[in-house]
């Protein structure tokens, strides 16, 4: 104790000292890990850039500039999508909402007016339609103040169905099951029958795909029409499934049991005598033979988004 005494700023000094080297020690070891990891880092880059510069292609050479190729492909690309988008217009909202905000009672009249309008066009191409069909608009039809932010996707959605149903009348279906689209409100959209409860529309970088089902019977003429019309149509309806069955198929075979129709009697010269049917004439009968079908198609509504400026 007396050496401690004596000695006491000599050993304070030392163990200082012995403590900062301790932490001199764990500082280095810390830089040294860090360097090496710097170092690890460094060499999976230059393998990353070293297998970059063995492909085919690479980056480019003195001959062959890939950046600048990709650059041309890129203003190529845009070119052809500025192209495509002139099959793909929009359908405008009913009401019209790319001008003005539309009121609840702006969408309420415009409602009614084109389902009359629908029924007409149905009426004057001998459509059938369900009792009393609102065109996927039944949880709307008594309404005057709808849901907030619905207006503009119920407007959207009515002017898609007009355009839908100008499809299906103008090919001379023979009846219109129903169409069936997205769900917009929770609140109001209470008629399960007019939607799709499991698809949405789908948002890409380049356009909304709106969902809608069709289902209808016509015969098969009229379904070639329905595909060409949807095929050449500017508003971008493409078709992602088709189903086609038979309507009544057991119901409208012929009954075996029931009497022919008794054929006519020629006595004339030259005629098969009493009682013998002349030969029927030729006719084409697959065309007398052909049965409605029912058909329901998966449509997609392809909507590009506004180019960015």
């Amino acid at each position: 104790m007396a050496w401690i005494k004596r000695n006491l700023f000599f050993l304070i000094g030392s163990l200082i000292a012995l403590a900062l080297m301790v932490v001199g020690i764990f500082y280095l070891l810390g830089q040294i890990n860090d360097e090496n990891q710097v170092t690890e880092e460094i060499q999976k880059q230059y393998e990353e850039l070293s297998r970059l510069a063995k492909q085919n292609p690479h980056p480019g050479n003195n001959k062959v500039d890939n950046i600048k190729t990709a650059k041309e492909q890129d203003i190529a690309l845009r070119e052809y999508i500025k192209k495509e988008r002139a099959i793909f217009q929009p359908i405008d909202s009913i009401p019209d909402t790319s001008t003005n905000k539309i009121s609840n009672a702006d969408f309420a009249r415009e409602l009614r007016n084109t389902v009359s309008e629908l029924r007409r066009s149905a009426d004057a191409s001998a459509c059938k339609l369900p009792p009393d069909y609102y065109f996927t608009f039944e949880a709307q039809k008594k309404s005057l103040i709808f849901e907030p932010g619905t207006l503009e996707v119920l407007a959207s959605h009515l002017g898609e169905v007009k355009a839908l149903c100008d499809v299906l009348f103008d090919a001379k279906i023979n009846f219109l099951d129903g169409i069936q689209r997205e769900i917009v409100s929770t609140n109001q959209d209470s008629n399960l029958p007019d939607y799709l409860p499991q698809q949405k529309t789908v948002s890409t970088p380049l356009a909304n795909l709106t969902p809608y089902r069709v289902s209808f019977r016509c015969f098969s003429a009229d379904l070639a029409s329905v595909l060409a019309s949807l095929a050449t149509s500017p508003n971008g309806f493409w078709i992602q499934t088709i189903d086609v069955e038979p309507v009544n198929a057991v119901a409208e075979e012929p009954n075996p049991g029931a009497p022919m129709a008794p054929q006519p009697v020629h006595s004339r010269p030259g005629a098969p005598g009493p009682g013998v049917a002349p030969a029927p004439a030729p006719r084409n009968s697959a065309f007398l033979n052909e049965k409605s079908i029912r058909v329901t198609l998966l449509i997609q509504l392809v909507k590009p988004k506004p180019t960015a400026k």
